[in-house]
């Protein structure tokens, strides 16, 4: 009875989570992996009250569930970076090759060592990899992430990955904890990530739309309804610090100070005394950088581009070095994403 009630209390807190995602981020593929995913654990929750004859069917899209769930990390917190071919070929064949096996009709309980290995160890071991790849992709670049909403999200869906996906799969596979407890981690899980996306759900998808800027609430044609003075008051003066902030970042840019080598948020931070979330709001939300990385190479590859060019002699390594890049290699790559080119062919072509 216990398994059953926390089954429909999760069941629909993932209705809940997939109506929120449907609503304003159909078109984000982000939006679609985590829809998936949020689904994967639909399923997982509603696989009691099924027909024997769809349990295969709600086996084949749990074991997708990992696989999004790195996916899903990979887009949202590593956005612009492309899906490595490799992960996807993992990802497919962790739940592709069990599938399979089912509609096949092959038992991989007792058939031979070879196909249990092929259809069921490796699968298992690749699930393990996959959700560790997810939480590598959460944590890597969190420092440099401009978007609040989306580093407090890491953390919610950190800890719910850790909470469901992990004790629900290993608690599973390595037969352990009641069923109960898995359902109500899953439970758990789904309801912190409900409250971070729906506080932040306009920022986190870099394609989603944005609502209106207007911070008051349009009552009939041409009557907003204004907020009390005392807020007003803290919102103009909010307004005057960050576009002194913004002045001094701006100036401070324009100094060179970009050419820092290891350059970090911090260093932006102690050189300008203001607090670090000071400094991440005023790049994210009067200069619209998602991340700090791409807000620095902007101004050194504007920079090494003008040199490329009116510096014909110098050595394209010699200009990596001065604009604040420790390597040739991290300046190309970095080149090429900003400009669709490589230095050589920029400074051939111009």
């Amino acid at each position: 009875m216990l398994e059953l009630f926390f089954s429909a209390c999760g069941a629909g807190a993932c209705v809940v989570l997939m109506i929120l995602i449907l609503k304003d981020f159909l078109y984000s593929m982000a939006a679609r992996a985590f829809f998936v995913l949020i689904f994967g654990g639909f399923v997982h929750l509603c696989r009691g009250w099924l027909p024997e004859h769809l349990s295969v069917y709600a086996y084949m899209i749990e074991s997708a569930t990992p696989a999004f769930f790195w996916i899903s990390c990979r887009l949202i917190f590593q956005e612009g970076r492309p899906l490595p071919k490799v992960g996807l070929i993992l990802a497919l064949y962790s739940f592709i090759t069990p599938a399979a096996a089912l509609l096949l009709g092959l038992d991989v309980q007792y058939g031979p060592h070879w196909l249990i290995f092929i259809t069921r160890t490796i699968p298992q071991w690749l699930e393990y990899a996959l959700i560790i790849m997810g939480v590598v992709a959460l944590l890597r670049g969190r420092e440099d992430d401009l978007v609040e909403s989306r580093r407090r999200l890491r953390w919610a869906i950190m800890g719910a990955a850790g909470l469901s996906l992990g004790w629900s799969i290993f608690s599973f596979n390595f037969n352990f904890a009641s069923a109960a407890s898995r359902i109500l981690a899953i439970d758990v899980s789904i309801l912190m990530i409900i409250v971070f996306l729906f506080r932040g759900r306009t920022e986190i998808w870099s394609e989603a739309k944005a609502l209106s800027d207007s911070e008051g609430e349009v009552l009939s044609e041409g009557e907003i309804l204004t907020p009390p003075m005392s807020l007003a008051i803290l919102s103009s003066e909010k307004i005057v610090a960050d576009s002194d902030a913004l002045l001094s970042l701006k100036d401070l840019m324009t100094k060179g100070f970009y050419r820092r080598e290891n350059l970090t948020l911090k260093d932006l931070a102690t050189e300008m005394a203001l607090p670090e979330y000071r400094i991440r709001a005023v790049i994210n939300k009067e200069m619209k950088y998602r991340n700090f990385n791409e807000f620095i190479n902007e101004y050194r590859i504007n920079e090494a581009a003008q040199r490329l060019i009116k510096e014909p002699d110098t050595p394209i390594s010699n200009i990596a070095l001065d604009v604040g890049y420790r390597t040739l290699s991290s300046f190309n790559r970095a080149f090429r994403k900003e400009k669709n080119t490589t230095p050589t062919a920029y400074r051939d072509n111009v």
